[in-house]
């Protein structure tokens, strides 16, 4: 009777440290992603001082010193060249789009087709409203409201922190780590390094293709704001699946608004940049990385959406990545074994003895 009592105290201990887990994980599931971006951040500095490291040796402190001034150097140039011209564009782009909404509903309403699909959704004031009401969404991220700036505020000197010195806070998660499963957390930590390492690379390389073409296109077409509505498309592809889809509806909008030609044009441009981007600039960027099925990271960012809403979103991809990573060095996948009636020079030697 003793021992059942023990083993039942013992599990209800489990079930309420699990619980109290559970709680707590979600509880703080926002810092926990919020933290998981500090870490790419502070890989992507680790690698920035790795690469200088490898060109000129010098301490890492040094190294890391040179390369946190370079990018805050940076970042002050483009604000005070651009910045200004940015944040009024922005606000211009709240106040043509409604406008824009206006101005296709009566060519709508010109036309027996047009007057049908009127019919079937809002009137023009509704859907003026809404689109000020997207739009000042996405401008108030754009302004980095109170949240905003405190999330990036934490991401940012967590991600110095971390970045100035990983090996500190690697040894403390190697003490909590068992002995016997030190060697797999090592392997799992290159992997999860390696690939993500890969995966920001390639989203870098897919951004800047995307800004590049969007706001070239829609200027030699003579939509307004092409630069912006570049800048916006080249963010939201860092979300798949879902990014490509939003970035077209502010462009396509302005351009419908000239005229349906235009508008048309406008969404053949966005089909035409990530059609080149998919086929030309991911598959020479995406070598070595973990290929992320399209339908495991739409379900992802559903998921994580539901959960803990644009930042789940947003952060999908590479938290699928990392678990496809470790998952293939915890789970590798097995070896082929040769096949009946296989030739026996193509078998290992010490199969062949036997």
């Amino acid at each position: 009777m003793d021992d059942f009592r023990k083993r039942a105290v013992f599990v209800v201990l489990i079930c309420v440290v699990a619980v109290l887990f559970l709680w707590l994980t979600w509880a703080a599931r926002y810092v926990l992603l919020l933290l998981f971006a500090s870490c790419i951040g502070a890989l992507i500095l680790s690698t920035f001082t790795k690469w200088l490291r490898s060109w000129i040796p010098m301490r890492r402190g040094f190294a890391f010193a040179i390369v946190i001034t370079s990018i805050s150097l940076m970042i002050t140039l483009l604000i005070w060249a651009r910045g200004g011209l940015l944040l009024q564009q922005i606000g211009d782009l709240q106040l043509i789009f409604p406008s824009a909404i206006r101005q296709i509903h009566m060519r709508l309403q010109s036309e027996t087709w047009g007057r049908w699909m009127l019919a079937q959704t809002l009137d023009s004031e509704q859907l003026a409203r809404g689109a000020s009401f997207v739009l000042s969404g996405i401008g108030g991220a754009m302004y980095l409201t109170g949240a905003t700036i405190a999330a990036i505020l934490l991401v940012t000197i967590s991600s110095l922190y971390f970045g100035a010195e990983p090996d500190f806070y690697l040894r403390g998660v190697r003490r909590i780590v068992p002995a016997t499963f030190r060697s797999t957390f090592e392997a799992c930590l290159t992997s999860v390094t390696k690939t993500v390492r890969a995966w920001l690379l390639a989203r870098s390389l897919s951004m800047t293709a995307i800004g590049a073409l969007i706001s070239c296109g829609l200027f030699l077409m003579g939509v307004p704001l092409a630069g912006t509505l570049g800048i916006i498309a080249a963010l939201l592809t860092f979300v798949p699946n879902i990014g490509p889809i939003l970035s077209v509806v502010p462009a396509a909008l302005l351009a419908f608004a000239i005229s349906p030609t235009k508008g048309i044009l406008a969404i053949l441009l966005f089909c035409l940049a990530h059609f080149l981007e998919g086929n030309l600039v991911s598959p020479l960027a995406d070598r070595g990385i973990v290929k992320l099925p399209p339908s495991l990271t739409l379900s992802a960012q559903l998921l994580l959406g539901s959960i803990a809403g644009a930042l789940g979103v947003a952060l999908a991809a590479p938290l699928t990545a990392v678990t496809l990573s470790v998952l293939s060095v915890v789970l590798p996948p097995e070896k082929s074994q040769p096949t009946p009636g296989c030739p026996v020079h193509k078998l290992p030697q010490r199969v062949q003895a036997l």
